[in-house]
């Protein structure tokens, strides 16, 4: 993140370029992120930020230093390592330390902080980012849940996969699992082994030069005319033209 020479709030990416990313920051589980200029002032904030440090809106944190923002202490810590990144131009990577938390709980972020430099190759500012690593590990928390589950159908695809053995899996009843599959994946559990074995086709007709028919058995179908109408259906052509046009896997 370049910046012009006078401002940090300007980014070469012009300022829809700077929307963009800072909207992409306010989509990153647990990611606290926020610009500074060389006076300790923010320029930048995401949402996580923002809401953290007790503000509003974005407008209502620019302008304020640590010192209107966090206590004495935490200020002067804050201030302290930004004031090293200004002077060396050394950054500062997977500190682990206390963060700003509304509700006064006890809050640990891993924060990184780079200097930023002018088109003059001057330190004009400073970029830090946060990993709120609760909130991260919240929202990975279903997709983790479902790792046995992930992990069998890639051992497994070849042979006959049922979806009342993923449930048992999880030990949920198939109707509980489908649900739950579909909420975290946004596609049924039939669909994801369906990939699964397309996939694996695909290497296959890139890598071998084996039959399809025999490509189809080892990637789980068992009747070549059902493999030929479910590659065509997910890839959009059929096997021997994916073979033939010598693309590669998707995935």
């Amino acid at each position: 993140m370049e910046k012009t020479s006078n401002q940090v709030n300007e980014p070469v990416l012009g300022k829809f370029g700077e929307a963009q990313l800072s909207q992409l920051f306010d989509y990153l589980p647990g990611i606290y992120f926020v610009v500074k200029n060389c006076k300790g002032q923010v320029m930048m904030a995401n949402e996580v930020a923002v809401r953290l440090c007790g503000f509003e809106c974005e407008g209502d944190m620019i302008g304020k230093t640590d010192h209107d923002i966090f206590s004495p202490e935490r200020a002067e810590a804050y201030i302290a390592d930004d004031r090293s990144v200004f002077e060396t131009g050394n950054p500062i990577v997977e500190r682990v330390e206390l963060a700003p938390d509304p509700n006064n709980s006890i809050n640990w972020f891993v924060t990184t902080k780079i200097p930023l430099y002018s088109d003059a190759q001057e330190i004009i500012g400073l970029a830090c980012i946060a990993r709120n690593m609760n909130d991260a590990h919240e929202k990975l928390r279903p997709h983790v849940e479902m790792n046995n589950v992930l992990e069998y159908v890639r051992e497994h695809y070849a042979e006959s996969i049922k979806v009342d053995d993923l449930a048992a899996l999880m030990h949920l009843s198939s109707s509980q699992f489908e649900r739950r599959f579909r909420k975290v994946f946004e596609i049924s559990p039939t669909r994801h082994i369906l990939n699964v074995r397309i996939r694996a086709a695909c290497n296959l007709l890139s890598s071998s030069n084996d039959t399809i028919a025999s490509i189809a058995q080892e990637a789980g179908f068992y009747d070549h005319s059902h493999f030929v109408r479910s590659f065509k259906k997910v890839m959009g052509i059929s096997p021997s033209e994916f073979r033939s046009s010598d693309r590669k896997s998707p995935w």
